[in-house]
């Protein structure tokens, strides 16, 4: 729990539906003083003063490490940046469907971006008292939750970040043992990523505020002890 002599929280908040979402839910947050919040192509729309605004290409190396030139501390990183269909790309429904340039697209934008951001926000997440590092990933990332097979790109790009999370949280057990590494699930969130597949599914649909909403409450309550682990929307824990 913060204690109310604890300083303000500065976030950094990737972009995307889910990500606009959680940059407002915690700008709500009378413990958070600022969140910075990323795009790639399009502006954000924000309502809050907290939140700063900032054009950003996540797979571009060089501009990570300059973009975080800008901040002297940050108490949370979350990455909502994802792929799953665009250009020509569809998630492949056999072996047969697949090829390179879907395979590479669904790892540079899924899996690059969280590497690249813990690479250059280490150091400014060491002073933190209770940092946090954490990217959305997807359920069909889970090796052992797959039971229907198919979307062969994107299911190994969120494995792979999955991998990239679980790794960093064991580096940052002995480096910064004060932050939390975590996976999200945020459900099945209504966006231009879900909209071609949502009509497909009974699964339970989420807006983007209240998937956000319970990525916040899991946020919150994490511990270190808790580092490197995989979490749903509703705060189970998901096999890797």
């Amino acid at each position: 729990m913060m204690l109310k002599d604890s300083p303000k929280k500065h976030l950094l908040i990737t972009g995307s539906t889910i990500g606009v979402a959680l940059a407002h839910r915690f700008a709500q947050d009378d413990q958070v003083e600022s969140v910075t919040l990323t795009w790639h192509s399009r502006p954000p729309a924000t309502t809050s003063a907290k939140i700063n605004t900032m054009q950003l290409d996540l797979t571009n190396d060089e501009a990570v490490h300059n973009t975080f030139k800008n901040f002297e501390k940050l108490d949370g990183v979350i990455n909502a940046v994802g792929f799953l269909h665009g250009d020509g790309v569809q998630p492949e429904k056999s072996i047969s469907r697949t090829n390179p340039p879907s395979f590479f697209k669904n790892m540079k934008t899924n899996t690059l971006p969280t590497l690249l951001l813990a690479k250059h926000s280490r150091g400014l997440l060491k002073d933190s008292h209770a940092g946090f590092f954490a990217s959305i990933s997807a359920k069909v990332g889970s090796i052992e939750d797959n039971r229907l097979g198919g979307w062969y790109s994107y299911r190994a790009s969120k494995a792979a970040l999955n991998m990239v999370l679980k790794t960093l949280a064991i580096e940052w057990s002995f480096a910064l043992p004060k932050c939390t590494v975590a996976a999200l699930h945020p459900g099945t969130v209504i966006s231009p990523l879900s909209r071609p597949f949502t009509n497909k599914t009974n699964k339970r649909l989420f807006s983007p505020e209240e998937s956000a909403s319970h990525l916040k409450t899991i946020l919150d309550n994490l511990t270190p002890q808790q580092s490197g682990r995989f979490w749903s929307w509703d705060g189970t824990e998901i096999p890797w």
